[in-house]
Order: structure tokens, then sequence, then C-alpha cells
């Protein structure tokens, strides 16, 4: 990742994802049981190796309890 460009789309849902799910206390496994996604596949999407597809934001929005919108938030 080069600091002097901005976060692709998928970077910024890995960094998301990942700081969501540890706020509420939750493991990938956890994660996993609410969405019905793999836990292989949302390590995959946490560490930025795959891209999630529309669906599966969706589903992890819904599991995280967030819009859509705050999993690819800047802030």
């Amino acid at each position: 990742m080069n600091p002097t460009q901005p976060l692709s789309a998928a970077e910024l849902l890995a960094r998301n994802l990942r700081r969501l799910r540890e706020e509420r206390g939750l493991t990938i496994d956890d994660l996993a049981g609410r969405t019905g996604i793999v836990a292989s596949r949302l390590a995959a999407i946490e560490m930025a190796t795959a891209q999630a597809h529309l669906d599966e934001v969706t589903l992890l929005a819904v599991g995280l309890g967030v819009r859509i919108a705050k999993l690819f938030a800047t802030e």
C-alpha cells in the first residue's frame, strides 16, 4: 500500500471490516455464522487478498449491524 495513493475499495473494506468486527468482539468464525460467508473467505476479504461480491458486502453490513457505506468509510 502506497501512503501517497488513496486506498482501493478492497483495502477500505478490509480495514473497516476488521475494525468493526473487533469493536463488536466478534471472531471471524462468529461473523461467518452471522453472515453465512465461509470463514476463510472472510479472512481473505479482511486481508484484501480477495474482493467481496456485492451480495457479500450486503451480508457483512447486516451481520455487523451497519449501513454498507460504513464498510467503505475513509475515516
